[in-house]
């Protein structure tokens, strides 16, 4: 019972944060609507969010494949980084994050709590800033399903 109530939980956090993240890439297409290239780069960073949401359906709906899709989304979820000037960081639902964080010598450690859903690859960054994060949400999550497949086959 408490396993159907999580992956339930599970299935309208990844929804909702692929509804949020589609609706922000959106949002950021009508702002350029008038130049192809960032449209068509905007339409890659869709992909994830359409993901996390197609991975809640059928999770709702108990089907295997809802399983595997939300161990590939969550897996997404997990690390976020910046290293050699390229960032990546990507997040539907929720966002539990313990980061370090490195600049001129000096160490930073961070905690996050975010709702929603955002998807970043950025590259041209100051090679100097380098970090490491983790979405322990996603972490926990993966965790779990990872389990309840292996239980469930």
């Amino acid at each position: 019972m408490q396993e159907a109530l999580l992956l339930r939980f599970i299935a309208v956090i990844e929804i909702l944060g692929g509804v949020w993240g589609l609706l922000i890439m959106l949002y950021r297409m009508t702002h350029v609507l008038d130049n192809l290239k960032f449209v068509l780069f905007l339409l890659f960073y869709l992909i994830p969010f359409a993901l996390s949401i197609l991975a809640g359906i059928l999770l709702l709906k108990n089907k295997m494949a809802g399983l595997n899709l939300s161990l590939v989304v969550q897996l997404l979820q997990i690390p976020y980084f910046t290293l050699s000037g390229l960032y990546y960081s990507f997040m539907s639902g929720l966002l539990l994050g313990i980061r370090i964080s490195f600049l001129e010598g000096m160490t930073n450690y961070n905690f996050n709590l975010l709702l929603g859903g955002y998807c970043q690859i950025q590259t041209g960054l100051p090679v100097e800033i380098t970090l490491f994060g983790i979405n322990i949400f996603a972490l926990l999550v993966f965790v779990f399903l990872f389990f309840y497949k292996l239980k469930r086959e």
